[in-house]
């Protein structure tokens, strides 16, 4: 999940999990604060989990934006996706932002992606994936946004860094950049919201 674009719609991993399939293991939690311009506004974890073959990454964000002691922005986020090996098995989002309510849900069927969603029903291809952040090795799959439901137009760019890690730039429906380290594990997030200020994410220990 993520804030591209609208800070709110974007929304959005040791335990030695593996995907199946996967060679790299993945941590059990990832938690960031969230940090608008300078001012800390809220969290972002993900906890990963995994049993009879599958792996459930479930998503919690959390901001909340004052201005002289006024709320003027508030963003809630419950998201879960469920994966057996490389394939997405079902997802479940609730989103809401400033008490305004809006639900996902996917499901995978033979050749196809299956939503229903606020923003209405749609037929996405078998290898449709959300736009979470937490694994950069979907980035080369159609995505999909992890609100609506509407399938994305994003142009990835990839920049080496400094002991191994990885830079991915997305432009189009995303406008974010996100970094990785040398064993793939998300550590960092930026993108411009709304209102033109920048957001960062900054890994909790």
């Amino acid at each position: 999940m993520s804030f591209a674009r609208p800070l709110p719609r974007r929304a959005l991993p040791a335990l030695g999990l593996l995907l199946a399939g996967r060679a790299r293991a993945m941590p059990g939690e990832l938690r960031f604060r969230v940090v608008r311009e300078g001012s800390a506004i809220g969290t972002h974890r993900v906890l990963l989990a995994q049993a009879g073959g599958e792996l459930t990454a479930r998503t919690e964000v959390d901001i909340t934006v004052r201005l002289v002691g006024i709320t003027v922005f508030r963003f809630s986020h419950r998201f879960e996706e469920v994966w057996a090996g490389d394939r997405l098995r079902r997802v479940a989002s609730r989103l809401d932002r400033n008490g305004t309510v809006t639900e996902m849900r996917a499901e995978a069927a033979a050749d196809a992606v299956l939503v229903q969603a606020s923003a209405g029903r749609f037929r996405l291809p078998a290898q449709a994936a959300p736009l979470s952040w937490w694994d950069s090795r979907r980035f080369d799959r159609p995505l999909f946004d992890n609100d609506s439901g509407q399938l994305l137009r994003i142009q990835w760019s990839r920049q080496a860094l400094p002991e191994g890690g990885t830079l991915w730039r997305g432009t189009g429906d995303t406008e974010s950049e996100a970094r990785y380290a040398a064993d793939g594990t998300w550590i960092g997030w930026k993108t411009r919201a709304e209102d033109g200020s920048t957001v960062v994410y900054e890994p909790l220990a």
